[in-house]
């Protein structure tokens, strides 16, 4: 794959590496991003650089970058290459970054750029590998605003703090944390020293960097700012269409868990790497196919069981997780393919097939006790005696 560099406006000869190299990914989003680039720009330093990989757009999106780039006066390079999808876009864009740290952000969704500034001073000042923020959904039909879902995590980590200089054996719950390139910035030196890559022609390609890049980082930042919105609801997104590219997170997961080996990762890491593993397969699985459920779950299982081993999975029991992860870590462990596919599809046979969990010889006492109150919570909900709580 061969791409083109278009128009580079970038300063040559300069003193000093820009802060932050912003690499963005564009596919046909002729529509968002140049409100995305503008989010970028908004903080008015001069101390940062933007790529721009126009992934083989056939909308109007390269004339947008073009525009974009004549009225603003960000150190900007614009390269277009024939589609490859988000990874090949992302390792062009870090080809040809020169900034101390790398920052990615896709092209219709938005950023607070002061966030990532702080993000960057205070990891540079305390020499730390990885910087991460929080993270917000943006709602593009009723534009509504909240937390992501691993908002209680950083509570749980920070611990009322504004900002931890920590480590994965030390935080081993970083790990939980949403698997998104987009919500970090990367050290370049070291993501060239370990060589850090997203995997080419993968969807859900951010879960096996998230378990690399924070197993190898020696020092991990934490800012309790949000500085990355994520848009939700808008026709074409990938993440929200159903189709074969579900099974994908089964090739993903698995280089998670081999960068999990490859680093060593202690239990606690391990068992917080299968959690989001397990949440991460299940939900691909729940959007699938309805025809290629059942085939995916059998896969999943069979790559979930030797996976997950006892010693994490105890630990997930002991620490914490919540009903559902409970259930998803133990299913995929006792390879009941066939309770998540029911459980997946709201189907009345999840009851039925719950039975084999819950008199499992494998999952201990306090799983049947969780797995009972789910599913009892279940059928009450659904006779109107018990409001939503699972």
């Amino acid at each position: 794959m061969s791409e083109q560099v278009v128009n580079d406006r970038r300063p040559s000869g300069r003193a000093d590496p820009p802060l932050i190299s912003w690499i963005v990914p564009v596919f046909n989003t002729e529509n968002l991003l140049v409100e995305t680039l503008d989010s970028i720009a908004a903080d008015g330093q001069p101390d940062i650089e933007i790529i721009i990989v126009d992934d083989g757009s056939t909308d109007a999106s390269p004339a947008r970058i073009a525009d974009w780039m004549r009225n603003s006066t960000v150190p900007t390079l614009h390269v277009r290459q024939e589609n490859a999808g988000l990874s090949a876009a992302r390792m062009t864009g870090v080809k040809y970054a020169s900034g101390k740290f790398i920052g990615f952000c896709d092209s219709d969704d938005l950023v607070e750029a002061s966030c990532y500034r702080k993000l960057a001073l205070l990891a540079e000042r305390a020499g730390c590998d990885v910087a991460v923020c929080r993270s917000m959904v943006f709602d593009s039909v009723s534009h509504v605003v909240h937390d992501f879902y691993d908002a209680p995590i950083w509570d749980q980590v920070l611990q009322g703090r504004s900002c931890v200089v920590t480590s994965a054996r030390r935080d081993p719950q970083v790990f939980r944390f949403e698997p998104n390139a987009n919500t970090r910035l990367l050290r370049r030196e070291f993501m060239l020293e370990k060589r850090i890559e997203f995997p080419l022609g993968l969807h859900f390609e951010d879960f096996p960097v998230h378990v690399e890049v924070l197993a190898a980082a020696g020092k991990i930042l934490l800012l309790d700012s949000t500085g990355y919105f994520y848009r939700v609801n808008r026709p074409g997104k990938i993440t929200d269409q159903k189709s074969e590219r579900r099974f994908d997170i089964l090739k993903a997961v698995a280089l998670g868990f081999e960068a999990m080996e490859k680093y060593r990762v202690d239990e606690a890491g391990r068992a917080y790497i299968a959690i989001m593993a397990a949440r991460m397969t299940y939900w691909c699985g729940k959007n699938t196919l309805n025809k290629a459920r059942r085939r995916f779950f059998r896969a999943a299982c069979e790559q979930m069981a030797a996976a997950i081993d006892a010693s994490a999975a105890r630990y997930c029991m002991k620490n914490g997780i919540d009903r559902r992860e409970a259930i998803l870590v133990s299913a995929f462990r006792a390879k009941a393919a066939r309770f998540l596919t029911a459980y997946s599809s709201e189907r009345p046979t999840a009851k039925f097939w719950a039975l084999g969990l819950l008199f499992s010889w494998r999952h201990g006492r306090k799983l049947r006790r969780t797995l009972a109150r789910a599913v009892l919570a279940r059928v009450a909900r659904r006779t109107g005696r018990l409001s939503p709580a699972f």
